[in-house]
């Protein structure tokens, strides 16, 4: 009898220590690194990362973003508030912005130079259009390590928001709200 209540006792500290360790943390939901710098042909850039950018968007926090893309292919579908930006157009007034994003169908050397030329804090998104399909807008549920139902509703809310659909909702039993359009244009 004493055995059982020293197990019982002995579970739970170790349920009340678990719940206070850094295991949340290191189980994120996605990568934590927001901003990356590295050298590309010598020089400097900043990137930041597609989930990180999409927060922000989210949040509706100020910042100003340049699609890089053909006209045609910004036309078929840009990331919400994004201006379309040709090599020929001049920004007025770039260091009164604030944060400058660009993008383009990949990571290229276009967007590479174009970053280097404008003044400010610029950055260029991680991966392009292709890296926000596949994590923004049809991000697969199933990939994710996490399995809290908040983070994952989160991402199906984001990838609405953006006029995307989660992938595998089914598989984790979560509800999707059917929508047409982007909510957050």
């Amino acid at each position: 009898m004493k055995t059982n209540h020293l197990l019982a006792i002995l579970a739970v500290v170790a349920g009340i220590s678990a719940a206070f360790t850094s295991y949340s943390v290191k189980n994120s939901l996605y990568p934590t690194k927001k901003f990356e710098h590295a050298r590309v042909d010598g020089e400097k850039l900043s990137f930041i990362s597609p989930h990180h950018l999409a927060d922000l968007l989210y949040r509706k926090q100020p910042l100003v973003l340049l699609d890089t893309r053909e006209g045609e292919a910004y036309d078929d579908y840009h990331i919400p508030t994004a201006l379309h930006y040709t090599v020929k157009q001049k920004m007025e007034g770039e260091k009164e912005r604030g944060m400058v994003v660009l993008y383009g169908a990949g990571e290229n050397e276009e967007v590479y130079s174009l970053a280097n030329d404008l003044p400010g804090r610029v950055f260029v998104l991680k991966g392009g259009m292709e890296a926000w399909y596949s994590l923004v807008l049809f991000p697969d549920l199933v990939q994710y390590r996490v399995r809290n139902s908040e983070q994952l509703r989160y991402i199906v809310r984001r990838a609405g928001f953006f006029g995307g659909e989660a992938q595998n909702t089914q598989l984790l039993n979560i509800q999707v709200r059917e929508s047409r359009y982007r909510e957050g244009c």
